[in-house]
This record gives structure tokens, C-alpha cells and sequence, in this order.
């Protein structure tokens, strides 16, 4: 199994936390170390049944050779014998059958859950901590399932029938085959000797079952996915008018989960029947077996009726324990796609706790000789080398595609160069947590996502402990109040999925607002204002010019209003940038960006950006 450890990334020693298990015991282990002790009497608890069990099916023998056959007692000794028995019975069933195995239910129940809890919150973890090229591959449908999902449940579930069913059907089958060896040791190693038989059945039924259970889950996952798209996507389904397309394609899908369905219920009830089979022949050689027996003389009737009952009761621990062994296959599916993931590994690895430094809090962001690529064979970004003066008013403009949002990812640390550093001052940021650099920064971006709670809750994300007067503060600041105030539930509004109850003007002022609230020393703006009418985009601008005092700002920008007052503008094409300088100067030289400028490639602003290229020709 794959311990802790610590590596070489890049030059920077990186903490490998992960403990990779290697089968289901090496993913539980740790779970069940930690409750042990209840465990141990839950299985202790689940084992008393079996022996109330083994007398009550062999209870047929003394009913039939001690009061029903003898002739030789009275009626009063023989009601005194049946009310001692049947006594005895009620006991064994009550006290060892029932209150034991409630008692052991309930425990491990407790347990389980906690378990399962525990193992939700190490995927949720996992998963949360990769980074963006992992979401990339996989969509939040698939996620979802991982976390909150099948796999997770059908291993609880197959250890749960390990705990609360083995125990009892072992102890059953062990003391009642015990008994009956002693009336009669041949017939019973003939018993013994076919329920073998059924079990290695059950082990070979096990594996072909596990391989239809993978593709069953393997299609779940990708059609769970594909209906979360559906679900996230209604408005652009219900503006397009393309609800029948979209039906058709996801009736299709459920038709082919169905078929697999189908196709791995009927194979389950065929191994299934195999066992069950197995036993009906073994009862009818049983019946013969023991009936000659009985004529020989080495059995008495009651033995035989016995024998016969015990045969019945061997039944349902063996299809217990088979049914262990078929969700055996089904846990062992589960664990291979959990495995998948929590074998996958971040490429922007955090630092080992010896080798890690604090993010600065008042630096330059310099990048040297930076390249980068989302594929190793496309770079995004070549041989970048930029200082950002901390205070600085930075904007990153150029065409689509020309490497702007990736130059601010990796500032992020979202991603790691594939050539060169990233800093702060003089601190490499593969030195520092991805989380606390993050916490340095603000950041609105273009398409800001909202959480389906409250607004004061969304930007509460942001700092926890912030006060009324402080949410009301960032959101007058970034122009949001104006619209919070008319809510009938004000900062408690519910803001719907995804934010979907406010248009775009208020979901990008929120986000604002959201970004102020932990007071960060460097703020990222992903196009803004690009939602705001021209009055609420100057009333943040003016807002921004007071909050943005001794911050780094860098502002992704097309709206020439967005990026005239900024200190420095940074033009970038083909993953390059081509332009460094001042607005007044890069609309003088020519140009990538005079010509942007010219093209109208602006948002159309015509009339202010004549006005704004000729004052800065005068």
C-alpha cells in the first residue's frame, strides 16, 4: 500500500498525503481500527443468534423422541416436558435471537454511519484538493456519484451484511452441523461436502458478476453526468426551444442504462440459481440418504426429522453467505472506480509542511521565463517574463484566446508553468499552500458562480465572522446595496441555483462585493463590469478608486472604460506579450492594441473611445 510520503516536484519538495489502499480491507482499516471495540461486540452480539437458531431448528427431535413417541410417561410429565421446552425455545428467541441481534444492529448501524461519513468527507477532501486539469476530465455528475454515490454505499453495505450476517449464519452452520455429526457422522459429511460445492459455485458466480457491475456503474456515472448538464443548462434548453431534442437524448441514454440493468439483474438471478439448485438436490439425497438410515437403524424418527429440518435451516445462512460473496463483486467495482480517483494526484502539489513558506503579503507578482500549456503539445503561453510592482494597476487585454485568463491562473496557482516560476517577491509560489496564495487574492470572475442559499451566506463564504454592517459596507461599495435593500428578505434572500434569481448586473456586482469582504492584497477582475449599464459601471469604478489604494489589481479586460485608468496595460497575442505600457502611449504606437482600438473591437464604445484616443493624443 502506498504511504505518506514527501517528493521532488519541480525543484520544490511536495507532500504526498495520500494512502492509496490496495483492496477493500486497506480502505476500511483505518475506520475499522478506530471503532474496534464496537465492532468486536457487534460481531460478538450477531454470533448468540446462531446458537439460539441452531436449537430452535433441532428443537423437532426432543418434540418428537422425548413427548410426542414415548409411551412410558403420563400426560402430566409429558405437558411438564413441552412447557420446559417451549420455554426454552421462547428464550433462546427472544433474549438470543431477537435482543441480541438488535443490539448488534444497532451498534454497527451507528457505526456504518459514522464510516460512511467519514469516508463521504476523504473523497469530498480528495477531490476538492485536485485541481482544475481533474475537472476538466471528469464532469460534476460523475463527481457527485463519487461522493455521494453508489460506490461509497455498496462497500458500507457489503461490510454491513459481513457484520450483522456472517456471524449468526456461521455459528449456525457450524453448531448445527456439530450436532447432527453426532446423531449421524456419515450423512453429515455428505451435507458438508455438497454445501461445498455450492460455495465454490458462489466464488466463480462472484468474479462475472463484479465485470457486469463495473460497466453498469461506468455507464451510471456518464449518464448522471450528462443529465446534471441537462439539469444546469434549462435556460439555454428552454431558450433554444430544444426540450424534444433534449428528452430524446436523454431517453436514449436511460434505454441503454436500462439494457444494462436488465442484462446484470438476469445474470445475478442465474448465479443465483445455481446455489439454489445445488440445494434442492442435496435435500433430495438427503431424503434418501436419511430414510435409509432410518430403516438400518442408526437413525430415530425424531433425528430424522431432524436432520431434515436442519438441511432447511443450513439453507438460509448459505444464502447468506452468498449473498456476501455476490456483493463482494459489487463492492469490488465500487472500490476499483474510488481507487481511480484517489490515485489521481494534483499537478499544483501543495509543499511539505518542513519545506513550506508563507505566501508574502505586500510583493511584486514576477514571472520568469514562463510557459504554459493545458496540452504539453499546444502551449497557451511562451517564455513570459513580467514584474507586476505591488500597488500596481495592471490590464491584460489582447484577442481571444491570446492567453489572458491562463496568465491569471497561474498568478492563482490553478496551474503550475510547465517552464519557468512563478513569485511573490522573492518567494517561488511552489513554495506556498494553493490555499493561502488564493486567500491573498480577490477575484470576480466573468461568469461568477453563486451558491443555491442566501446572499448573505454566499458572501459570508468569504469571511465568515463578518458583520451586517460590514456585508452592507462591500456591497454599497461595489454598488450592489441598490438592489439588495428593495428584497423583501434583504441580505437573506435566497439568490436561487447558481444565482439564477438575479440577471447579470447584480450576480457581477455581488461578486464584487464578495471579493471585497476578506480585505484582499491583490484583486483579479475577469471582465467585471462588462454586465453593468453605463451608470453602475462608473459608480463601481468610482468605488474601485478608493478600495484598490494600496492593493494590486490586474483587470482582464475588453471595454476600453474598464482599463483607461489603469496603470500599465499588457497586450497579449499567440501567448506573448507584444505591447507593455501606458494607455496613453499604446494608443499613439502602432499596433496590436491601436488597432484593437480601431477595429472596434472595444464592446462598440465608438463615440468614448474617439473621445478618450483624442485626449490622449493631446
Amino acid at each position: 500500500r502506498a504511504s505518506a510520503s514527501v517528493e521532488k516536484v519541480s525543484g520544490v519538495v511536495v507532500e504526498d498525503d495520500k494512502d492509496i489502499p490496495q483492496s477493500l480491507w486497506d480502505l476500511i482499516r483505518p475506520f475499522a481500527m478506530r471503532h474496534r471495540v464496537l465492532l468486536i461486540l457487534a460481531i460478538l452480539l450477531n454470533a448468540l443468534p446462531g446458537f439460539a437458531i441452531s436449537f430452535q431448528t433441532l428443537v423437532p427431535r426432543y418434540l418428537v423422541d422425548d413427548i410426542i413417541k414415548p409411551d412410558s410417561i403420563s400426560t402430566a410429565e409429558r405437558l411438564s416436558r413441552l412447557f420446559v421446552l417451549m420455554g426454552i425455545y421462547l428464550g433462546a428467541a427472544l433474549l438470543l435471537r431477537m435482543g441480541a441481534w438488535y443490539a448488534s444492529f444497532k451498534i454497527f448501524t451507528n457505526v456504518r454511519e459514522r464510516v460512511v461519513l467519514e469516508l463521504r468527507q476523504r473523497f469530498f477532501r480528495h477531490i476538492n484538493g485536485l485541481c482544475l486539469r481533474f475537472y476538466g476530465r471528469h464532469s460534476s455528475g460523475e463527481l457527485f456519484t463519487y461522493v455521494m454515490g453508489s460506490p461509497v454505499t455498496e462497500i458500507c453495505m457489503y461490510y454491513h451484511n459481513i457484520v450483522i450476517n456472517v456471524p449468526n449464519a456461521v455459528t449456525t452452520f457450524l453448531i448445527s452441523c456439530i450436532w447432527v455429526f453426532f446423531w449421524d457422522w456419515t450423512l453429515t459429511l455428505v451435507l458438508v461436502f455438497l454445501i461445498a460445492l455450492s460455495v465454490l459455485e458462489m466464488r466463480s458466480g462472484s468474479s462475472r458478476l463484479r465485470r457486469l457491475f463495473e460497466d453498469y456503474q461506468r455507464a451510471e456515472t456518464k449518464i448522471i453526468g450528462c443529465v446534471a448538464d441537462i439539469f444546469r443548462g434549462n435556460r439555454d434548453v428552454k431558450t433554444h426551444a430544444i426540450e424534444d431534442r433534449v428528452s430524446g437524448a436523454f431517453v436514449k441514454s436511460i434505454d441503454q442504462l436500462r439494457s444494462k440493468a436488465y442484462r446484470r439483474d438476469m445474470e445475478s438471478h442465474k448465479v443465483n440459481m445455481r446455489p439454489e439448485a445445488i440445494g434442492y438436490m442435496c435435500f433430495v439425497l438427503l431424503c434418501c440418504f436419511g430414510t435409509w438410515r432410518y430403516l438400518t437403524g442408526h437413525l430415530t424418527i425424531g433425528q430424522l426429522v431432524a436432520f431434515l429440518s436442519a438441511f432447511g435451516a443450513l439453507q438460509n445462512p448459505l444464502n447468506l453467505l452468498f449473498t456476501v460473496g455476490t456483493m463482494h463483486g459489487q463492492a469490488r467495482a465500487s472500490f476499483n472506480r474510488l481507487v481511480e480517483v484517489l490515485a489521481t494526484s494534483s499537478s499544483t502539489p501543495d509543499p511539505a509542511p518542513n519545506v513550506r513558506v508563507a505566501v508574502p503579503d505586500r510583493a511584486d507578482i514576477i514571472l520568469r521565463n514562463v510557459s504554459f500549456g493545458y496540452n504539453p503539445a499546444a502551449l497557451v503561453l511562451r517564455d513570459i517574463n513580467l514584474t507586476i510592482p505591488f500597488g500596481q494597476r495592471v490590464a491584460f487585454v489582447g484577442p481571444s484566446g491570446s492567453g489572458k485568463s491562463t496568465l491569471a491562473k497561474l498568478i492563482l496557482r490553478l496551474y503550475d508553468p510547465d517552464e519557468g516560476s512563478v513569485a511573490l517577491g522573492s518567494v517561488n509560489l511552489r513554495r506556498c499552500r494553493g490555499a493561502e496564495i488564493r486567500q491573498r487574492f480577490g477575484v470576480v470572475p466573468q461568469d461568477p458562480y453563486f451558491f443555491a442559499t442566501t446572499i448573505r451566506e454566499n458572501l459570508l463564504l468569504m469571511n465568515p465572522k463578518a458583520t451586517s454592517a460590514q456585508l452592507r459596507n462591500v456591497c454599497e461599495l461595489a454598488n450592489a446595496w441598490e438592489f439588495i435593500a428593495h428584497l423583501a428578505e434583504g441580505l437573506d434572500a435566497p439568490v436561487g441555483e447558481a444565482g439564477a434569481r438575479m440577471s447579470g448586473g447584480q450576480r457581477q456586482r455581488l461578486a464584487i462585493a464578495r471579493a471585497l469582504l476578506h480585505d484582499p492584497r491583490y484583486v483579479i477582475f475577469d471582465e467585471a463590469t462588462s454586465s453593468l449599464d453605463n451608470l453602475s459601471e462608473q459608480l463601481v469604478k468610482e468605488a474601485l478608486a478608493r478600495i484598490l489604494r494600496e492593493r494590486t489589481a490586474i483587470f482582464i479586460a475588453h471595454r476600453l472604460s474598464t482599463i483607461q485608468n489603469c496603470d500599465r496595460i499588457l497586450v497579449l497575442n499567440g501567448g506573448q506579450i507584444v505591447q507593455d505600457g501606458t494607455f496613453a502611449e499604446l494608443s499613439i504606437l502602432p499596433g496590436l492594441f491601436r488597432r484593437l482600438v480601431e477595429n472596434d473591437r472595444f464592446n462598440g464604445e465608438e463615440r468614448y473611445q474617439e473621445e478618450t484616443i483624442a485626449a490622449a493624443h493631446g
